[in-house]
C-alpha cells in the first residue's frame, strides 16, 4: 500500500506565476496546491497525495499567527491514522523562521517536510516541481523517520532548525548551518550523507498552540559602521520586553551602544546578541561584554531565529536564568 502524504500549500514563489517563462516578475499564490501536485508526473506513484492550499501569498506576509494556524493543522492531520505525513509549501523569504518556528512547537512522530522554490511555477527551469518531489520521497522515506522537522530544497534534506537562506535568487541558497545537509536526493533514491542532528528543542513550545494570544513583540537592532548608540536611541521609550541586537562580527559593539544597551537591560527588557553576518557565532567571550545580568549570546542563531526564540520565550514567561539555559543550547557543540 502507498504511503498517504498531505500537501499543504502557503504559497510563497512555487505557487507563483508570471506573464512569460523568462519574466523576473511573479505574483506569489496563484497557483494551488493541488495543481502543484497534479503538475509533477510520477508522484502518484510515490504516494497517495492530498493537498490543500492554506495561504495563497508572499511568505513575507506570514509570521508567528499564520504559522501557528499552520501549525495547529499539521498536528491535526498528522494524528490521522490515514496520513503518514505532511508537506508543506512555503516561500522562500521567512522559509528558515517557520522550518524553526514549527520545529518549536510541533510535536508528533510522523515525517514533516517543508519545501520551497526559487524560481515561479512559469519560468524556464522553474525549480518548485522537482523540490516538491523530493519533499514527498524524503517524507515517505523510512531512512528518515524520528529525524524531526526537515526541509528539501535543491537536492539535499536540511533539519529545519538549522536552514538558513544565503542568497536572495541562485538555486543554492539553502543550507545548514551550523552542520551541513544529512541526506541528498538523486531521481529517486535518497543517499544519506550525514548523522541526525535531531533539534534539542524539538517542540519546547508545544503549549503555544493552546492559546490564542499574540507573541510578545521583540526588536531588532542591525548595527552599521558609525551607528554610535543612535540605532538604539532611536527606539526612544519603546517599552518592548525583547531586544534582538545584530551586532558586527562575533557579537561587537560599539562602547556608546553598549552603555545605553545595559540601561535598556536593566529596565526589564531581555537582550539577546547576534550577528548581522549569514553564518553567526556569537558566544560570551566573543561579544562586547555587557553589564547586566539580562543580556545573552545567541550562538549560532541569526538575528530572525533569535527574535522568534525569545519571542516565545517571553510568551511562556521564562526567567533570566531559564532565557540563558535556553539559548545555550546553541552555543554548545
Amino acid at each position: 500500500m502507498k504511503p498517504k502524504i498531505h500537501v499543504i500549500g502557503t504559497g510563497g514563489t512555487i505557487s507563483g506565476a508570471g506573464s512569460s517563462a523568462t519574466d523576473a516578475s511573479y505574483e506569489s499564490g496563484r497557483v494551488a496546491a493541488s495543481e502543484l501536485v497534479g503538475s509533477i508526473e510520477g508522484l502518484e506513484r510515490l504516494a497517495d497525495v492530498h493537498s490543500e492550499t492554506m495561504f495563497a501569498t508572499g511568505s513575507e506576509n506570514l509570521g508567528p499567527h499564520q504559522w501557528r494556524i499552520l501549525a495547529r493543522r499539521i498536528e491535526k492531520l498528522a494524528a490521522h491514522s490515514d496520513v503518514d505525513g505532511v508537506v508543506v509549501t512555503h516561500g522562500t523569504d521567512t522559509l528558515e523562521e517557520a522550518a524553526f518556528f514549527l520545529a518549536l512547537v510541533c510535536k508528533t512522530e510522523k515525517p514533516i517536510v517543508l519545501t520551497a522554490a526559487m524560481r515561479p511555477s512559469t519560468v524556464l527551469s522553474a525549480d518548485g516541481p522537482a523540490n516538491l518531489f523530493q519533499a514527498v520521497i524524503t517524507a515517505t522515506s523510512p531512512q528518515f523517520k524520528s529525524h524531526g522537522l526537515l526541509v528539501v530544497m535543491n537536492g539535499l534534506v536540511i533539519p529545519g532548525w538549522q536552514i538558513i537562506k544565503t542568497d536572495s535568487v541562485a538555486l543554492d541558497s539553502f543550507h545548514a548551518y551550523p552542520g551541513g545537509s544529512i541526506g541528498k536526493i538523486v531521481g529517486n533514491r535518497i543517499l544519506v550523507s550525514g548523522s541526525p542532528n535531531i533539534f534539542p528543542l524539538i517542540g519546547r513550545f508545544h503549549d503555544h498552540l493552546l492559546n490564542d494570544d499574540e507573541l510578545p513583540f521583540v526588536e531588532t537592532v542591525l548595527l552599521r559602521g558609525g551607528c554610535g548608540d543612535k540605532a538604539l536611541t532611536d527606539l526612544g521609550v519603546s517599552d518592548c520586553k525583547g531586544l534582538v541586537v545584530a551586532g558586527f562580527g562575533g557579537g561587537t559593539m560599539p562602547d556608546k551602544f553598549t552603555d545605553l544597551l545595559a540601561k535598556k537591560a536593566s529596565s526589564g527588557c531581555t537582550v539577546i546578541v547576534s550577528s548581522r553576518v549569514s553564518r553567526v557565532t556569537v558566544l560570551e567571550e566573543t561579544m562586547t561584554s555587557v553589564k547586566s545580568k539580562n543580556v545573552f549570546p545567541s550562538g549560532s542563531l541569526n538575528t530572525q531565529k533569535s527574535a522568534l526564540l525569545l519571542s516565545l520565550a517571553l510568551d511562556a514567561n521564562l526567567d533570566a536564568q531559564e532565557l540563558g539555559k535556553l539559548f545555550n543550547v546553541f552555543s554548545t557543540g
